[in-house]
């Protein structure tokens, strides 16, 4: 058996298989979105307790939080060609969801397709090298703790001008009136909605949101190795079927990696039909908690060995090694 070659080829065909009723999940996302507005503004006129007020608010945030993310993992799969079989139907239906985390979907999409062509080598942007910014093994440590605790989208945000320049000049020009129309949308919502809605409905589930893509980023890929694309991440929180029904099914990175176009929907049901074929050393990377296994990387983060990582590269022309692979394609979009 090796890695999750010996999946038999009907489980595969299955998990294929598309089925278009899913696409209803993202306005039933955004409805409880708006439906969490409505009831926070309610809220907002009434004479409760502020602590009440907080903790309803607070509840509402982790839910919308949750909802983001889960239309991250529709947008990410137009970005695979899973959804629509027409490109424009796919770049409006994946600028949609995409559109809450705040970033640009054009740049995103270009990010994306390339992270899946070079998984885990030097330049990509998920294997965060610390060594290319601290050497000395506290700052490293506590730097790396930054990055995989709440830091990740700052990080992201300055790698993503490397992809800048790997956009066409109508690309570019995309980029930027798909960040103005969003961010001029929560603006005017800024200015229109009682400051208690707009923080709980906007502000706190932003702070929230970019926890949960440092963890989940740490989890997906710290310390994974390039090549074999079924070695290449983990699957997590199995047993946490509410955060996946939220998630969309995107902690299934594993899955995805390896299969990336199987739609969203099917990604359970193929991991738990396939499970028993694959080898060992995969099975030992799809775990069934999050929390749990959130807290056991950052324990493994606060005792990295600074002088290995740099040894890995000791030898590798890194300006070079960022060029050659900034130059490589992204893996296309699948013919569905």
């Amino acid at each position: 058996m090796a890695a999750m070659d010996d999946v038999p080829r009907e489980i595969l065909q299955a998990a294929y298989k598309r089925n278009p009723i899913y696409i209803y999940k993202v306005p039933l996302h955004f409805s409880l979105w708006i439906g969490s507005g409505f009831l926070l503004n309610w809220v907002h006129t009434q004479s409760f307790h502020l602590g009440i007020k907080v903790a309803l608010g607070v509840l509402v945030s982790l839910l919308v939080t949750n909802l983001i993310r889960g239309l991250g993992a529709v947008a990410h799969d137009s970005v695979h060609g899973t959804v629509f079989k027409s490109k424009v139907a796919s770049y409006w239906f994946g600028l949609l969801c995409w559109s809450p985390t705040g970033m640009s979907y054009t740049i995103y999409s270009n990010y994306h397709l390339h992270h899946h062509r070079i998984t885990n080598t030097y330049p990509d942007v998920d294997n965060f090298v610390v060594t290319d910014y601290t050497k000395n093994p506290a700052a490293a440590r506590l730097l790396m703790l930054a990055v995989y605790t709440f830091a990740y989208p700052i990080y992201f945000l300055f790698q993503m001008f490397r992809y800048t320049a790997r956009l066409t000049a109508w690309q570019k020009v995309r980029m930027n009136l798909e960040l103005l129309g969003f961010w001029g949308f929560v603006g005017f919502l800024f200015y229109s909605l009682p400051g208690y809605v707009t923080f709980f409905v906007f502000g706190l589930p932003f702070i929230l949101g970019t926890i949960l893509a440092s963890t989940t980023s740490m989890i997906e890929h710290f310390e994974m190795e390039p090549g074999e694309d079924a070695y290449g991440s983990r699957t997590y929180a199995i047993d946490h079927h509410f955060l996946n029904f939220l998630w969309n099914n995107v902690s299934f990175h594993n899955e995805h990696h390896k299969f990336p176009g199987i739609p969203w929907y099917n990604l359970r049901s193929f991991h738990e039909a396939a499970f028993p074929y694959y080898d060992a050393k995969v099975q030992q990377e799809c775990h069934k908690s999050f929390f749990g296994l959130v807290w056991s990387l950052w324990g493994r983060v606060l005792n990295i060995d600074v002088e290995k990582i740099e040894a890995k590269y000791a030898n590798l022309n890194r300006v070079e090694e960022k060029k050659k692979h900034m130059d490589l394609p992204g893996i296309a979009p699948v013919n569905v």
